[in-house]
């Protein structure tokens, strides 16, 4: 399916200096929402929404690796979330986007399943 969600759109929640989020932040949350999240019942609106928030979350993860926590002004320091092991809860707009699957999957995105075997 075509993306739903522009990289201008994007753009308008997150800033970067990535001149083109197209390729591979707006394909990768397409993908996710087609896959994962379109036959769940969702609204045409929601989806996009959710796509819109997933993309911002990609582009995060790559600019600013993992979200800004605190700056520091004299002697200069950057101090960065470390998303390892949090998926989108890593970020404000993972976050965002888990906030409004109202179907739950996007949280157990990832996770392991533990399957039990009869001997």
């Amino acid at each position: 399916m075509a993306a739903r969600v522009t990289s201008a759109e994007v753009k308008v929640i997150v800033e970067t200096s990535i001149s083109d989020v197209t390729t591979p932040f707006i394909d990768m949350a397409t993908l996710i929402v087609d896959e994962d999240l379109a036959d769940t019942g969702m609204s045409a609106a929601r989806l996009t929404k959710i796509e819109l928030y997933l993309a911002a979350h990609f582009v995060l993860m790559t600019e600013e690796r993992g979200g800004l926590t605190k700056t520091k002004t004299g002697e200069s320091e950057d101090t960065f979330r470390s998303f390892m092991g949090l998926a989108l809860k890593g970020t404000r707009y993972g976050q965002t986007a888990l906030l409004l699957d109202s179907s739950g999957v996007l949280t157990t995105m990832g996770q392991y399943r533990a399957t039990i075997e009869a001997l």
